[in-house]
């Protein structure tokens, strides 16, 4: 099976973390793949100066968080797979995010194909919440409600970084 099956797999729960190589060059290709997967997102969301900074700060905050995580419940040696698998999605959900946001940049008026896409992008996340709780189960050899605390601790702490650093830009 390859990586990418190995990805598609952790998509659907069907995948774990340690059914990824451990291949530090791997996780390098995925962080250069993950920023660039983002660039094409965030290019409709973040100015052209906080494009390139925005996406680094996410990749800091994930690669700090899991780090963290896994160092204070003894299992760092796990590091590498695990923040492969969280790289690896990321690159996927940025990747099946992209038409969303391309659809809400656009000057549409229609107010139903808004809703659906804000609907869309919202299943997104929550999705993405979700499969990051089950590479953290089994990171970390944890239940389900305490790996879904951490997800959501990633992405409450990410979206925070991310308002704080570069603060929406307001019409006025």
């Amino acid at each position: 099976m390859s990586v990418l099956q190995k990805l598609l797999a952790l998509l659907i729960l069907k995948a774990a973390p340690q059914d990824l190589p451990y291949s530090q060059k791997i996780t390098v290709r995925f962080a250069v793949a993950y920023v660039f997967s983002g660039l094409v997102v965030l290019q409709t969301t973040l100015n052209p100066d906080d494009m390139l900074a925005g996406l680094f700060l996410g990749l800091f905050i994930q690669y700090v968080f899991t780090y963290a995580v896994l160092r204070a419940l003894n299992r760092s040696a796990r590091f590498v797979q695990t923040f492969c698998a969280i790289l690896g999605v990321g690159i996927l959900f940025n990747l099946l995010s992209w038409p969303v946001f391309f659809v809400l940049d656009g000057d549409i008026t229609d107010e139903s194909l808004k809703s659906s896409m804000s609907l869309l992008f919202l299943l997104l996340i929550s999705w993405e919440v979700l499969v990051k709780a089950h590479i953290f189960r089994h990171a970390l050899e944890m239940k389900m409600y305490s790996a879904l605390a951490l997800s959501f601790s990633l992405f409450f702490i990410s979206v925070a970084l991310s308002q704080l650093f570069f603060p929406a830009e307001t019409a006025g």
